[in-house]
């Protein structure tokens, strides 16, 4: 049989739907296919050479711990000579954060020393349904230019049909109210195209991390709003401490500076007598609770 060629494999790979990363023992990467370009955002020339915790991967857990620190599913699978599982949230080069299933397996020579690893990440598919409908509302100007997410045209039709359908068949839902903390301190200590980048990465992040079945726009301004459909207050509870958790871990790494901020949330659930207004201004009134007790915070009710 005719030997393949490197080109062969490297097509073969740049074809595969996962994300894919090899690296040697070191967690230095060595070869970064075309869906690890995709889903990162990160071009193989940016990355191949450097060590994948070195702001390029970086995962964390759904708790927010950074497991590139101590024992990530690379680390996992050299130390213990076995493939390692995992959902883990994966930082994109626009400081956003992706859920993706790994899946991590060393790599062996031919005397069975291992000498490195491939790490194979895949998109949640909630995420992909959730891109894919946001690029059919594009057509209808449904979308906000600049974060690329839903915007308050689209939310007001959509919470109008949610109060239509609670109040009809008893559809229960949940609003959360977002704002980015300190986003003044953003625009004018790295001016408004900085503050522009950290309106895009939460959008990424919050995007990123929602429910098919639920709805997320920006507001306006640093404000993004949230719909969560047949939820109870802890239920709601727990879907914003998530994003809280994921958006205080989103970064943007510039060469002076790591660019972090926080978002403070308030939630509530829709009640008989609710209008848009009465519902989004209780929302918005548990949102500056949460920033008067210290931001980073969420307050449901």
């Amino acid at each position: 049989m005719e030997k393949l060629s490197e080109s062969f494999y490297k097509n073969l790979l740049d074809n595969i739907s996962d994300g894919i990363c090899f690296v040697d023992k070191d967690r230095k990467i060595l070869s970064w296919n075309k869906t690890a370009e995709r889903i990162t955002g990160f071009e193989a020339n940016e990355v191949v050479g450097k060590l994948c915790n070195n702001n390029v991967l970086r995962h964390i857990d759904g708790k927010g711990n950074e497991l590139c620190i101590s024992d990530c599913p690379i680390t996992f699978a050299i130390k213990n000579r076995n493939t390692y599982k995992q959902e883990v949230f994966l930082h994109r080069k626009d400081g956003s954060r992706v859920p993706v299933h790994v899946s991590a397996s060393p790599i062996k020579n031919e005397n069975g020393e291992i000498i490195g690893a491939v790490e194979i990440f895949r998109e949640n598919l909630e995420m992909i349904a959730m891109q894919d409908r946001v690029e059919a509302l594009k057509e209808q100007a449904y979308v906000d230019e600049l974060t690329g997410i839903p915007n308050k045209r689209f939310l007001l039709m959509e919470l109008d049909k949610r109060i239509a359908e609670f109040k009809r068949y008893r559809n229960t839902f949940g609003v959360l109210f977002v704002d980015i903390d300190d986003f003044k301190k953003v625009n004018d200590i790295y001016e408004h195209e900085m503050g522009d980048k950290v309106l895009i990465m939460i959008s990424g992040t919050l995007l990123s991390n929602m429910r098919v079945s639920d709805i997320v726009g920006r507001w306006g301004g640093e404000e993004f709003l949230v719909a969560a459909i047949n939820v109870d207050e802890k239920e709601l509870e727990t879907i914003a401490e998530r994003l809280r958790i994921l958006a205080k871990n989103s970064t943007i790494t510039t060469e002076t500076a790591n660019i972090r901020t926080t978002v403070s949330i308030g939630g509530t659930i829709v009640k008989d007598t609710d209008s848009i207004a009465e519902l989004i201004a209780r929302a918005d009134r548990l949102m500056l609770k949460a920033k008067k007790e210290g931001k980073d915070k969420v307050e449901i009710a």
